[in-house]
């Protein structure tokens, strides 16, 4: 008898849809995400996360940081990781504790940062 777990649900929020569809169909192999794509700059994204309730969250990374702050401002804590296209180099949220690692690293990343959640 199997004993099914429930799918971490993560959010990627994206500006350019080539992006934010690459990020989601590499996170998609993996059985254990259950993986929703957003346009971070639409103003219903931040009601689409509060709906979703996300347990981690992927962004592209901008150079603006409002939209961080905006978006994100007032959901529940979440694991957030900034890929930015244009660096090597993703930075993780989680807990206020920022860390950096490489793209190559995303799926086990958000692993590592869902470790022990509770639902």
């Amino acid at each position: 008898m199997r004993v099914s777990m429930r799918k971490s649900r993560v959010a990627v929020l994206y500006v350019h849809p080539l992006f934010g569809q690459g990020i989601a169909r590499l996170l998609r192999a993996d059985d254990d995400l259950e993986v929703t794509c957003l346009v971070a700059c639409g103003a219903d994204a931040s009601k689409h996360l509060k709906r979703l309730r996300p347990h981690a969250i992927v962004l592209e990374g901008c150079r603006d940081d409002g939209v961080l702050h905006d978006v994100l401002g007032d959901l529940p804590p979440a694991l957030v990781i900034r890929v930015a296209p244009e660096d090597n180099v993703m930075d993780i949220y989680h807990r206020r504790q920022v860390i950096s690692a490489r793209p190559e690293t995303l799926v086990s990343t958000i692993h590592v940062g869902l470790r022990g959640r509770a639902d």
